[in-house]
């Protein structure tokens, strides 16, 4: 059986005990970037969640929570990373997007990850789970049937963000 490589595993091993990484940005400047990984969901809360709130969710996904719970990534001093939600936040975090008036969010939408230095997200269109593209681009200032679909699972864009060193390559 062939192994997938799992970035976000190599990541969590490689900055569990120091939680820094140097990363050079795309005008070749280093930085020093910051990782907080979250404990792990237990199986069987993750079912509960899932069967109470009706979710599909990738399994990659449902992989990364098994590890942690949630993440901060690639976070610097200008607060430009990103947080993975643990389950429980994106359920929470989802349905108050809802109540603040992203009416065009649908019930089918799990937004899972937003950006420390904006209000974007990205978000899991369940009904899509199936399909190798299932992950929208939430832009704040666009009425979301502007939203794209990106063309990588969870596992693939973990995989392109870690080779880019954190920068938002899906909007290049």
């Amino acid at each position: 059986m062939i192994n997938k490589y799992y970035i976000l595993e190599q990541l969590y091993i490689k900055t569990q005990k120091e939680r820094t990484l140097e990363c050079t940005d795309l005008l070749g400047n280093i930085t020093k970037c910051t990782f907080q990984w979250n404990q792990p969901i237990c199986k069987e809360q993750l079912k509960i969640l899932k069967n109470k709130f009706n979710l599909r969710l990738p399994e990659d996904y449902e992989k990364f929570l098994l590890m942690s719970n949630g993440a901060i990534l690639y976070n610097d001093d200008e607060d430009s990373g990103y947080m993975i939600f643990s389950l429980e936040e994106a359920i929470n975090y989802t349905e108050k997007k809802r109540l603040c008036g992203y009416d065009g969010l649908k019930e089918e939408w799990l937004v899972f990850m937003v950006n420390l230095f904006d209000s974007d997200m990205l978000l899991f269109d369940m009904d899509r789970v199936n399909d190798k593209q299932y992950i929208l681009d939430g832009i704040a200032d666009e009425s979301e049937e502007e939203w794209l679909y990106l063309k990588w699972d969870f596992q693939k864009f973990f995989n392109l963000l870690f080779r880019v060193n954190g920068d938002n390559f899906w909007r290049w």
